[in-house]
């Protein structure tokens, strides 16, 4: 069922004598019908009700309204005559159409000297009082439809430069470790390029061939990862870093992918048979190490750190060893500890920090009882609320009451 909220009421015509701020109350005045009011409570320190809403609405509300309003509207300026330079407002219109048909012609201004036009004439300034029309003519002409052609120009009249199209190369110079020039761009320079004793290429370098032979004593890669091989089909090689040493006698190394079994090696005297390395296994020094033992027999392990995953399938741990002490493959239920004794329960009692129930209803309430078990409150009806009991216990209820004034 749905809940029902009700107001404090009366059934009598007289207001409320106070009501809190936002309290609500209803006056029926025994009508039962439109006389009926509603009181809101203003919060005033009085605590008088002063908002009404509802019965008969008086004149001086009406007037209230009108002399608190404000007035709306879009006032419209008439529009005004041409050549009319009254103090009236004028229109976007006006202004828009007075200025749109006063066109200045060229011929009224007064410092031109415009005569016998032609297609092509432009206007000079004649180094005195006015602009002069006239038309360009020797090495460049003007059409009437603005193309400009220069037939000529005087020796040297013209420096190249970042103004002019065409393969002109106004300087050359050469990076310091990549490439040396000797000599300048210009229409008779001879240019030499070369390569200095130190190179550096700032871009990337391809070299293709069948060895590449590199002759330092130091060699410093920025690149964090070295790519080995191909993958494109199997070539039954291994992958790694072949290394020489001498031990007394000269000697190579390596250390990578045994393409035989894809195990990391390691190998001390090593021997080379078309890029398949053999050699003696050597020995390796590390920190913490990842993974998983393969060996299954390991000896003489002193100590380890946390275990936090696997399954142990050996025999029980004692507890002087920090084990339980029990066998608990046979056990269901929790784990607790009484005076060091370790036992299974059921369901983790209200004293261990659980409910001492084993299993809830569905949308139930749990209820403390002290250290005993807790009680399942059900869930209620559609449109109930939760309210504190006369006795103190949590009851679901239907009405919400104001009471009455």
């Amino acid at each position: 069922m749905a809940s029902t909220i009700q107001i404090k009421r009366s059934s009598g015509t007289s207001a409320p004598s106070s009501l809190a701020a936002g309290e609500l109350a209803w006056a029926d005045h025994g009508s039962g019908g439109a006389a009926g009011k509603l009181y809101i409570g203003d919060g005033t320190a009085s605590g008088a009700v002063v908002r009404t809403v509802g019965g008969t609405l008086s004149s001086t509300f009406v007037s209230d309204i009108l002399n608190n309003s404000a007035m709306t509207g879009n006032p419209t300026a008439p529009t005004q005559a041409a050549n009319n330079n009254s103090t009236r407002l004028a229109t976007t219109q006006y202004v828009d159409t007075q200025v749109n048909s006063h066109v200045d012609t060229l011929a009224e201004a007064s410092d031109t000297n415009i005569a016998s036009l032609g297609a092509g004439h432009v206007l000079i300034w004649d180094g005195t009082d006015s602009f002069d029309n006239k038309f360009l003519s020797g090495d460049v002409t003007m059409t009437a439809g603005g193309v400009t052609t220069v037939t000529d120009v005087q020796n040297n009249a013209v420096a190249l430069g970042t103004k002019t199209t065409g393969a002109y190369v106004s300087t050359i110079a050469g990076t310091t470790n990549e490439i040396e020039v000797s000599g300048s761009g210009a229409e008779t320079a001879s240019v030499t390029i070369g390569l200095p004793d130190n190179v550096t290429i700032a871009g990337n370098l391809t070299v293709s061939g069948t060895t590449t032979t590199v002759n330092s004593t130091t060699v410093s890669i920025a690149d964090p990862v070295f790519v080995l091989g191909q993958n494109a089909s199997d070539d039954n090689k291994d992958r790694g870093i072949e290394f020489k040493y001498n031990d007394g006698v000269a000697r190579v190394g390596f250390f990578g992918m045994d393409d035989t079994d894809a195990k990391f090696k390691y190998f001390t005297a090593a021997s080379n048979s078309s890029e398949v390395f053999s050699g003696t296994l050597g020995n390796a020094a590390f920190g913490n190490i990842d993974g998983t033992l393969t060996t299954a027999s390991q000896t003489n392990i002193t100590g380890v750190g946390t275990i936090s995953t696997g399954a142990w399938n050996a025999t029980r741990i004692s507890s002087t060893y920090g084990g339980l002490g029990i066998n608990t493959s046979s056990s269901t239920g929790v784990a607790s500890v009484s005076s060091g004794t370790w036992s299974i329960q059921a369901h983790l009692p209200v004293s261990l920090g659980g409910t001492g129930s084993a299993a809830v209803t569905a949308n139930a309430i749990l209820v403390g009882a002290g250290t005993n078990d807790m009680t399942i409150l059900t869930i209620g009806s559609a449109g109930q609320f939760l309210k504190v009991s006369s006795g103190g216990a949590p009851a679901w209820e239907d009405a919400v009451d104001g009471g009455t004034f």
